[in-house]
Parts: structure tokens; sequence; C-alpha cells
């Protein structure tokens, strides 16, 4: 996986989570939602959260041969969820453009954007791409 394309986690992950195929997609986002709550996010947006965490991972399912790792960790004031695998993205503007919506596919990165405060993304040419997505907690949860 491309995980040291970022910075190690400062914490320990909430939940780290491998997936394969479409099958495992309903429990991350089972598992996704129950670490974004014990973590603290706001409920309103814990829904935008799973549903980012979704369509990262189902980049991965879709576009690699392989799945990939979800990682997930809360540090300083943010919920911070990763998921790497061993594809590589060849577009740099990836999720930067509004995509045609009337086509099949080409949103998830565009969606993952709109919904999360921060979103970043790395990919190394034969070694992978991991892409981090960042929610900023209310301030009475981000010190835990």
């Amino acid at each position: 996986m491309s995980q040291n394309a970022f910075p190690e986690p400062a914490n320990e992950p909430l939940c780290v989570l491998r997936f394969d195929d479409p099958d495992d997609l309903p429990r991350l986002r089972h598992e996704v939602g129950k670490a974004a709550e014990a973590a603290g996010l706001d409920p309103l947006r814990v829904p935008d959260f799973v549903l980012s965490a979704h369509e990262l991972a189902a980049n991965s399912v879709m576009h690699t041969d392989g799945g990939g790792t979800l990682r997930l960790w809360a540090e300083q004031d943010s919920l911070i969820c990763e998921v790497a695998d061993h594809g590589a993205l060849e577009d740099p503007a990836a999720g930067q453009r509004r995509p045609d919506l009337s086509g099949h596919g080409g949103a998830g990165l565009w969606i993952v954007r709109q919904a999360c405060d921060v979103l970043e993304i790395r990919s190394v040419p034969g070694t992978g791409t991991a892409v981090r997505m960042e929610m900023t907690l209310p301030h009475q949860a981000a010190g835990r």
C-alpha cells in the first residue's frame, strides 16, 4: 500500500479495515459509522463521512485488482479516514472538476471533496494511491 505517501498517523487508528470486493462495503460503512460516532463527529455529519468513506473504498474495489485498506483516526481537531490501494490515479485533477452527472461513475472523488473539509490524494506510480479525507470534530470531542 502507499500509506507511506502520507505521514503516519500521530494516534492509534480507531479502526482498520481490509476490503476486497463490493460485499465488504456494507460492513465498512457500518464500522466507519460506529467509529465516527464514537470519535464525537457531529451526528449531522456522520452520514456524509460514511458516504465519503464508501465512495473511496468503492473506487478501490472498482478500479484496482486487489481492494484496499481503510484506516480511521482522530488527530487534533479532525477525524481522518485514509483509503490506500495498489492502483494508480492517472488524472492529477481527479475530484477537482464537477463531473458530468449524467454518465456512469466518475463522481466519487468530487462527492467526497464536497462533503469533507479536506481531501488529499497521493498517487505514486508502481506503489499505489492513498486518499485522505478529514472532517472537523466539535471542540468538546477534539481532546479525546
